[in-house]
Order: structure tokens, then sequence, then C-alpha cells
């Protein structure tokens, strides 16, 4: 259940933000109603796993004012940074989606290993480019944006015990993911100038 869309650019105006939380709830209420009257218990635990990120980001920027406020305070970097987080937010999703199709013998903790290397290319995919066209407290505000995101597709607590250490030891595989992130994040930025 990997979209494309689902990660695709980032609301950068206060128009933008409420227009993103009408549509948000709007689709949380038909998913929660369908979730409760159609799906088993079971189920609607996994699709939940799936949305629980987004559910949590959009909570803070809908219903927390202090946060909006903040979130909004960085439009100009969001404004600047689309076209690389949706690069990076692509790139994510293909690296997971192929992760989780290789069917060859591969162990649980060899697959958390990969998917982890993944978020953590992620973040720092998003951290690069943000940093490089925004204020640093700027890069790391949108970086736990994605961080939060990104854990509806890789979860959290799994990875805290992979560190970018490990990443960068492992096999080649894992290091070329980092390093195709990095890679398409200064071509993208290149091609933007």
């Amino acid at each position: 259940m990997l979209h494309q869309t689902e990660l695709q650019g980032i609301p950068s105006s206060k128009k933008d933000v409420d227009v993103a939380c009408s549509s948000f709830k709007t689709g949380m209420k038909c998913f929660d109603d369908y979730s409760r009257h159609c799906l088993a218990v079971s189920e609607q635990k996994k699709l939940e796993d799936y949305i629980v990120g987004a559910r949590y980001t959009f909570r803070f920027l809908c219903d927390d004012p202090a946060f909006q406020a903040q979130y909004l305070k960085y439009t100009t970097c969001f404004k600047g940074i689309t076209r690389d987080w949706d690069h990076c937010a692509n790139t994510f999703l293909r690296l997971v989606k192929e992760e989780m199709s290789r069917t060859e013998n591969i162990t649980a903790s060899s697959r958390l290993i990969e998917l982890c290397c993944a978020k953590h290319g992620f973040l720092k995919c998003i951290y690069v480019a943000s940093r490089l066209k925004c204020h640093k407290e700027e890069a790391i505000f949108i970086q736990r944006i994605a961080d939060t995101l990104s854990s509806t597709r890789v979860y959290l607590p799994h990875c805290e015990q992979v560190g970018t250490d490990i990443c960068s030891h492992a096999p080649y595989v894992t290091s070329s993911v980092a390093i195709t992130l990095v890679f398409s994040v200064v071509t993208a930025l290149r091609r933007s100038r």
C-alpha cells in the first residue's frame, strides 16, 4: 500500500494548511466510518498503522495553534524545498517498496536494517535539501515533520535500534541507498537553479 502521492509536497501557506486540514479531516472521518463498519479489528489495526504518523502530524498542524504558527513561519523554506521533498519522498518510497518486494532469503533483522537505513537516508536527504536552501532551525523542523510522516512506513521504535552508523557500515546495498539519496538531492538542486 505505498502511494506515490501521500508524501507529495507540503502545504506552504495558511490557505494551503486550511485546505489540507479540511481534506484530511474529511478523509479520516470517511476512513474511520468505513473501518469501524466494514473491517475486522485486526484489519483496522493494520490500516491504522499506515496512517498513524499522518494523524499525529495533522493533529498538530490543524489543532495546535503554536505548532501551526511555527509551521507557517517557515513557508518560504517549504516553498523552496517542495521539489526536493518530493524527490526525497519518492526515492524513499521506491526503496521501501523494493525492499518489501524482495523475495530471496532475507532475515527479518536484515530487512529491518535496510528499511531503517532507507528511512535514515530519507531524513538526511530532507535535512540536506532544507539546510542548503533554508536556515538550520527550519531544516530541523522540516526534518521532524518528515520523521513523523515516514514513521507510517518504517515505524520509529524499530529504527531507534538501527543507528546511522550501522547504515554506513552495512553491505553495499544499504550504503548505496545513502549515496543515491545524497546524489539525488545534489542533482535536483543543480536542476532547480
